[in-house]
């Protein structure tokens, strides 16, 4: 199931998950070369401070619990990438655990951000 599928029904945020996993996707395909791997990673953390704004623009406050989360995403994703540049990790098989944990992430935090939206 591709991660952006699930929708959270604030529009900014579905366009960066679905152009997140449009990446990830074309990545996995080798249609992206791999030294455009860093480039989407770091894309997605921008992405979860672009999230956090968006929230706050709408007059909302971003649950800390969600900030915590995207913190340690954050750092799992700097670490598994740094092992990738040294040769230590697969871009493959790190691409595809991304999607999972992005999956994960979505239906664990994100919809709740749409809830708010009302």
């Amino acid at each position: 199931m591709l991660y952006s599928s699930v929708k959270v029904g604030i529009i900014e945020i579905d366009l960066d998950h679905y152009n997140i996993d449009t990446m990830l996707r074309l990545y996995s395909s080798g249609r992206v070369p791999t030294f455009y791997l860093p480039q989407i990673i770091n894309g997605l953390i921008k992405h979860f401070v672009n999230e956090e704004e968006i929230i706050a623009a709408m007059g909302h406050e971003f649950p800390e619990d969600h900030k915590f989360e995207h913190a340690r995403l954050t750092q799992a994703l700097e670490s598994k990438l740094a092992d990738w540049k040294d040769g230590k990790y697969d871009g493959q098989k790190f691409v595809e655990e991304v999607r999972e944990i992005l999956l994960l992430h979505v239906t664990e935090y994100d919809l709740l951000l749409g809830a708010n939206d009302g």
